[in-house]
């Protein structure tokens, strides 16, 4: 059986710290783009809420539109 030394047990565990450190820093970029998504969601929902509004109103507006020019044609 082979035997170990500590000093192969330290590279390795110098190995793995590397590896830990860089998929740390990539996964840092996802959380910062997910954040940076979930903004853009929270700004298009708020649009959307104001949207339906908006189009009720330019909806009775054009159908008050459409009456008022009907009547006075007749």
């Amino acid at each position: 059986m082979d035997t170990i030394t500590h000093k192969e047990i330290y590279d390795r565990l110098v190995q793995v710290e590397q590896k830990v450190d860089s998929l740390d820093s990539k996964t840092e970029e996802v959380v910062k783009a997910f954040g940076a998504a979930k903004g853009a969601f929270l700004v298009l929902e708020f649009i959307g809420k104001l949207a339906k509004p908006i189009l009720w109103v330019i909806g009775v507006g054009s159908a008050v539109t459409v009456l008022w020019t009907e009547y006075w044609r007749r």
